[in-house]
C-alpha cells in the first residue's frame, strides 16, 4: 500500500474509533436516564402504597369507629327501655 492509503485509512480507523466512542457515551447517557426514571417509578410506587396503607388504616378505624357508635346506641336505646 502506499503512503497516502494507509494515512487515509488510518484516518478512517481513527473516525470508527470516535464514532465508537460516541456510540458508548450516548448508550451510556441512555442506560443512565432510563435508571434515573426507574428510581423515579419506584419512588412513585412508594408513595402510591403509603397512600393505600393510609387509606386502608383510615378505612378500618372509620369502620372501627361506626361499630362503636352502633353499640353504645343500642346500649342507650337499652337503658332508655328501662327508664320507660
Amino acid at each position: 500500500m502506499s503512503l497516502t492509503k494507509k494515512d487515509i485509512l488510518a484516518q478512517k480507523k481513527s473516525k470508527l474509533a470516535a464514532y465508537n466512542t460516541q456510540f458508548d457515551t450516548a448508550v451510556s447517557l441512555i442506560t443512565s436516564t432510563i435508571d434515573q426514571l426507574g428510581g423515579i417509578v419506584a419512588g412513585i410506587d412508594a408513595t402510591i402504597q403509603e397512600i393505600d396503607d393510609y387509606q386502608n388504616e383510615l378505612a378500618a378505624t372509620r369502620s372501627n369507629l361506626c361499630d362503636a357508635k352502633e353499640k353504645n346506641q343500642r346500649v342507650i336505646q337499652n337503658f332508655k327501655a328501662l327508664l320507660s
